[in-house]
């Protein structure tokens, strides 16, 4: 395996596992030694990995620290929301200008499965249907400088608020937005599709505060 390649896989699978929510909270510190030890790697590429993540903004280096989770902080959150909100609204505009039949059926097959995971109590389903419209939605838009630009976002909130213990009627309420963002994107209305998308952002980062009270 090349040096780059093993940098980049290093990468991709840090990323993975200090996002899921399931190991690391916001603010924890991340033991750099065990991370080589798990994923088989040297230390190099590991700290050319974070190195990455910290450009990204999903850890801090603490000199004679250590690596640490971003802490929770609301006024971070609302700012990563603000940017949010503006890019989440020009890619659902640029949907509604050009999205096809086969991509906003992917869309509605997405929020479909969002309902079936709401009727099971399936937190796991739901995030992974949740998942699969905001990617569908970004391919519609597409644009690879905002997808670029949003996946960071993304990153840096899942980063700093960890997984919420949102309740489903939250979660129905989150569909329900994506409903009416898709139901824009079918009219062909630019100006609705963007309002929607920006409500939708808001009513996210409100929860998300609320539950980090």
């Amino acid at each position: 395996m090349s040096r780059s390649t093993l940098s980049s896989d290093a990468y991709a699978t840090v990323r993975a596992i200090l996002l899921d929510g399931e190991r690391h909270a916001p603010g924890d510190k991340i033991s750099v030694e065990a991370l080589a030890q798990e994923l088989g790697v040297s230390r190099s590429p590991l700290w050319a990995a974070i190195s990455r993540l910290e450009a990204e903004g999903l850890v801090e280096v603490r000199p004679r620290q250590g690596v640490f989770m971003p802490a929770f902080r609301a006024d971070e959150v609302r700012d990563i929301a603000r940017a949010r909100e503006a890019l989440e609204g020009m890619v659902a505009r640029l949907a509604a200008a050009q999205a096809d039949e086969a991509q906003i059926a992917v869309m509605a097959d997405s929020i479909d499965r969002q309902a079936q995971a709401i009727a099971a109590q399936d937190r796991a389903g739901y995030a992974s249907a949740n998942q699969h419209f905001h990617e569908a939605l970004l391919a519609a838009a597409g644009s690879p400088t905002l997808s670029r630009l949003l996946h960071a976002l993304y990153g840096q909130m899942m980063a700093m608020c960890g997984r919420r213990p949102f309740s489903f009627d939250q979660l129905a309420r989150n569909r329900g937005e994506h409903v009416a963002v898709l139901d824009a994107i079918r009219q062909r209305d630019g100006d609705r599709a963007d309002a929607m998308a920006r409500q939708h952002v808001n009513s996210l980062v409100q929860a998300l505060l609320a539950a980090g009270d």
